[in-house]
This record gives structure tokens, C-alpha cells and sequence, in this order.
């Protein structure tokens, strides 16, 4: 096994897998799935005076994708309002931005407040907030008493819309749970519990007590591709999968100038149900890759390098090496990061079920680290691949110390990168607070990385690519000036 193969899994195996026992986390997961794919719609149908209906639940999020990493502490799914999913029910038209639409109800009802000043588009907002109203009043009134399982007990601690619980307009209602093992008995003990008789078991293995498990729920409707005919790009409309998935419309508005000051908004365009299948159909090796970057940039997520990027770019390359290839984990990893590097240089990551969507959204004061980052990752892993050590557990040593160094000299600086988004900065400010940033953290690295010889370039190097970005900011700064001086602002 080559160098680099080792370490991915060596990661992966350390980092990545579940700390709880697989039968205490399918567990878990039945008894998530039951509350919200059984529970949830059968008393939404008999809740009083709700004249909505769960159309269908989408599974959403990594822990359905099979990419969840360290604890099952996530479920996400997408509720589908039976009642604002069908082309009679609402209309749509292309938004302000790519890959959002304006959307409006046409029937008046669906919403019992509304007023003959509120229009089509606030009427299918208000439609989905009292929708999300019913959802919370329902489950607060399923978890009265905890949901029992084999190996724990699932408990409410509260329903709130993510990081604003006073904010009903917020596009995602966060439920959490309190997840508690039963109280250990003798090995192979176990008993029945009265409601469900269903055998309990007391042995377990890895459990942690009081674990929070959040559940994200975000109500949406659906349309078929056809509705979208003029709003997504000929490709998106071209795509098999989307054609028999459709798309849905979230509450999740564009947030731009113009639909504020017109008093209106576009709402996002999912492709989730879509990307689903496609993310559990790639080969296990892109997901290992995944969930190994995952882990990596989580200590780096301040940089914005947020997983659904990485995630992007693990799509893009498990489909340009087609579905029936075999990949090594080392080539898979060089490539996801070379897709990464590209974007960095670029600014762009096209979405990859609509390509005119830019989703490398990375702000202007952390560009310059976000490239270096991916240029140095690229040039390490590629100088593992190549290394040749009699002694494998030696080398996997010394490569795990290399990547552990990353991360620590990364966080280390993590206060000081997160201050660089305070305050308004000029370009050259902005490039010289990222390029002093990372010389420091090079400069933590640099007598680990001379050890090695085949890595003892890296820190010249790095430093070379930093030297050209300040000829090129110079530059043109110089020449903006001298732009101005011949064309004065008037």
C-alpha cells in the first residue's frame, strides 16, 4: 500500500468512523426515522385545524449520504407540503439570482391571515410559516415521553429555528434530542418494556451519555424539471436524475439588495433528493476521501471551505472517472484537491446540477489563505504519494505527525483569522494580513517539513508563491492609479 493510501486510511480510521457501536447508532437512527417519516405526518393529518400534509419525506444531509463522521449527532430532512407542490397550487419565476426563483401561491386560502395587501409571494412565505407553526405544536405533543429503543432512550429538549429561536422566519426548524444508554446491568441481561414489548438490552459498548442529537427539518415544495423551463440552464434541464426527482423550493431567500428594497424574495432551488442518490451510488473510496477532507477543513472552517464545496468537487471527480472505475484513495484525494486548488485560483466551483450557480463563495479577506492552503495540502500529499520508506509504520508515523502539525499551527492562529473579517480593509491590507498569517504558520512547520527530504522544498516554495502574489497586488494597484491619474473620477 502506497504512503499516502496508508495515511487516508489511517485517518479515516481514527477520525472519521462512528465512536458509538454500530448497533447503538442504527438505533438511533430508527428511532429518528420512525418520529419523523411515521409519527410526524400521521399526527400532522389529526392535528386540529391543520390543512396541511407531509407529501414526503426527503432524506437530506451526510449522515444519509453516508458521510457523517465522528458521531450520528445530525439528521436532516426535507418535509414536502403536499398542499404547495403542484404547478395549480403555486407558480414560479426566475429570481434575481442563479439558482433561485420567485414563488407565489395562487390560492389565497392555503393562508388563513392573509390580507387583500399580501401578494402571491408573501402569501406562499406565510403558507410555509404556518406549516413550520404546525410541525413544531406536533412534535412537541409525539415527545411527551422519551422515544424508547434497544439500547437508549431519545428525550426533547427543545424545537427552535437554527441559531434564532425568536426569528420565525429562519428556512430550518432544529428539534434536539437528549440521547441517554439505558443503565447497564449484568452482561446479557435485558428486559421488555411495557409499551412496545420489545426487548431491551443492557450490554452495550462506546456509548456517551447525554448525547445531543440535532434533527433539522426544512419544510419545501415540489415541482417537476418542466416548471423550471425557464429559469435553470439547458443542462440542468437535460439531467436524467433531476428529470425524475424534480426539484423542490426552499424558504431560503437570495438575501440580495434588490429583492429587499422591491420588498419581495427568491427562494433557494434544492436539488438535495437528487444529490442524495447520486453521493450513495459513488464508489466508497470518493466517500472515504470525503469524510477524510471533511474531517481536515473542519479545523479549518473558518476559512470558509465549507464541506458542500468539498462535496461538490468529490461529485465532479467520481463522475469524470466514471461509475464502474476502481480509484485508489491516494489519486482520489489528489484530484478532489486539485479541483479545490482550481477554484481557489478561480474563485468558481460550478454547482453541479446547475452549472450557472458559483457556489465557491469565499470572502475576500480569507481568498488568498483558502489558495495557499489548498497549493501546500496539494504539494504534501503528492510528496507522500511519492515516498519510499523500508519501515511503513515509520513513514505513516512521520506523514500523521506532518498532518497533525497542520492542523495545530492552523488553529493556533484560529483567533487571529477570524478577526480578519472585522472591519472594512483595503485590498493590500487584506493580502498582507493572509500573507503574514500563513508565513508565520510556515514558518511553524518548517523544521518538521526539512526533516524530511523530499519535503524540505515545500517551505521555499510556499514562500515564492506568496513573494508573486504581492508583485501581482502591487502591480495592480500601481496600475489602478495610474488609470485614475489619466481618467479622473469626475
Amino acid at each position: 500500500m502506497a504512503s499516502l493510501d496508508r495515511l487516508v486510511s489511517w485517518i479515516h480510521k481514527e477520525h472519521c468512523k462512528f465512536r458509538l457501536s454500530d448497533n447503538v447508532v442504527k438505533d438511533i437512527e430508527d428511532m429518528v426515522v420512525n418520529l419523523v417519516r411515521v409519527l410526524l405526518p400521521e399526527l400532522l393529518r389529526h392535528y386540529p385545524g391543520c390543512r396541511y400534509s407531509v407529501a414526503e419525506v426527503i432524506d437530506a444531509g451526510s449522515y444519509f449520504e453516508q458521510t457523517k463522521i465522528e458521531l450520528p449527532n445530525e439528521f436532516d430532512f426535507m418535509l414536502v407540503v403536499e398542499q404547495l407542490s403542484s404547478e395549480e397550487a403555486i407558480t414560479v419565476m426566475k429570481g434575481c439570482r442563479e439558482g433561485y426563483a420567485r414563488v407565489g401561491v395562487i390560492n389565497p386560502e392555503l393562508w388563513d391571515r392573509a390580507t387583500a395587501d399580501d401578494g402571491p409571494e408573501r402569501r406562499f412565505e406565510l403558507a410555509l410559516l404556518q406549516f413550520n407553526m404546525y410541525v413544531r405544536e406536533t412534535l412537541k405533543l409525539a415527545l411527551t415521553e422519551p422515544l424508547t429503543g434497544r439500547f437508549g432512550q431519545l428525550s426533547m429538549k427543545d424545537i427552535t429555528v437554527r441559531g434564532k429561536p425568536y426569528k420565525a422566519f429562519s428556512h430550518v426548524q432544529t428539534l434536539t434530542l437528549i440521547w441517554n444508554s439505558f443503565t447497564p446491568g449484568k452482561p446479557g441481561h435485558s428486559r421488555k418494556t411495557p409499551s412496545t414489548n420489545m426487548e431491551v438490552l443492557y450490554q452495550r459498548e462506546n456509548s456517551q451519555e447525554g448525547l445531543e442529537i440535532c434533527v433539522d427539518l426544512m419544510s419545501c415544495c415540489y415541482l417537476p424539471l418542466s416548471a423550471f423551463g425557464n429559469i435553470l440552464p439547458e443542462k440542468s434541464l437535460e439531467n436524467q436524475f433531476l428529470e425524475k426527482n424534480g426539484c423542490h423550493i426552499v424558504l431560503k431567500s437570495c438575501e440580495s439588495g434588490g429583492c429587499k428594497e422591491n420588498d419581495r424574495q427568491c427562494r433557494l432551488i434544492s436539488y438535495t433528493k437528487t444529490e442524495q442518490e447520486c453521493m450513495k451510488k459513488i464508489n466508497v473510496r470518493w466517500k472515504v476521501v470525503y469524510k477524510v477532507l471533511k474531517w481536515m477543513f473542519h479545523y479549518t472552517g473558518v476559512l470558509e471551505v465549507d464541506t458542500y464545496k468539498v462535496k461538490t468537487a468529490v461529485l465532479y471527480c467520481s463522475s469524470n472517472s466514471g461509475p464502474d472505475s476502481v480509484i485508489s484513495l491516494d489519486d482520489g484525494l489528489l484530484k478532489v484537491l486539485e479541483v479545490l486548488r482550481n477554484s481557489a485560483y478561480s474563485q468558481k466551483l460550478p454547482g453541479y446540477f446547475n452549472s450557472s450557480l458559483n457556489i465557491w463563495t469565499v470572502s475576500p479577506c480569507y481568498q488568498y489563505l483558502v489558495k495557499y492552503e489548498m497549493i501546500f495540502l496539494l504539494k504534501v500529499f503528492n510528496q507522500i504519494r511519492s515516498m519510499a520508506t523500508e519501515d511503513d509504520h515509520a513513514g505513516l508515523r512521520q506523514n500523521i505527525k506532518i498532518v497533525n502539525l497542520w492542523l495545530n499551527r492552523f488553529c493556533s492562529h484560529t483567533a487571529e483569522i477570524s478577526q480578519m473579517t472585522r472591519g472594512r480593509s483595503s485590498r493590500l491590507q487584506a493580502f498582507n494580513w493572509q500573507g503574514n498569517v500563513f508565513l508565520e504558520i510556515m514558518k511553524g512547520m518548517e523544521p518538521a517539513l526539512k526533516s524530511h527530504n523530499s519535503l524540505a522544498w515545500i517551505p521555499f516554495q510556499m514562500k515564492c508563491y506568496v513573494l508573486l502574489d504581492v508583485f501581482k497586488v502591487l502591480s495592480s494597484i500601481f496600475f489602478e492609479k495610474i488609470a485614475n491619474l489619466w481618467h479622473p473620477r469626475l
